[in-house]
């Protein structure tokens, strides 16, 4: 089983790639909501570890072309639904690299909506 943790204060990123720091008391919590399962009462993870969500301001990933670069595309800020939303990001984006375009609509995920200046 996958358990995911919780959300936390919306920070600049200051620890070094590799050095994180694991919340104990984070991980005690997600183990005590476990308990509420009769299969996963008692188990011990066998992974710890820490990751950052990368998230848009409103919420959804950019995916699409990246506005004014030749041949760059984007495709992150899943949030915690990467994992999910992978399968769908991949196929749109290869459509897109490889076609043109998306057999469904993007707009919504458009990475422009957040340009604030035109990129040299």
């Amino acid at each position: 089983a996958y358990v995911n943790g919780f959300q936390g204060a919306e920070d600049l990123i200051e620890e070094e790639p590799g050095k994180e720091v694991v919340e104990n008391a984070a991980i005690c919590k997600l183990k005590e909501a476990m308990n509420v399962s009769s299969q996963l009462a008692g188990i011990e993870p066998h992974t710890k570890q820490v990751c950052y969500w990368p998230e848009t301001p409103d919420g959804r990933p950019l995916i699409g072309k990246i506005p004014e670069i030749s041949n760059a595309y984007i495709a992150t800020g899943h949030s915690v639904w990467g994992i999910l939303q992978g399968p769908s990001s991949g196929k749109a984006m290869s459509e897109l690299i490889l076609d043109g375009k998306s057999s469904f609509s993007l707009e919504q995920f458009r990475p422009e909506r957040f340009a604030q200046e035109k990129i040299e």
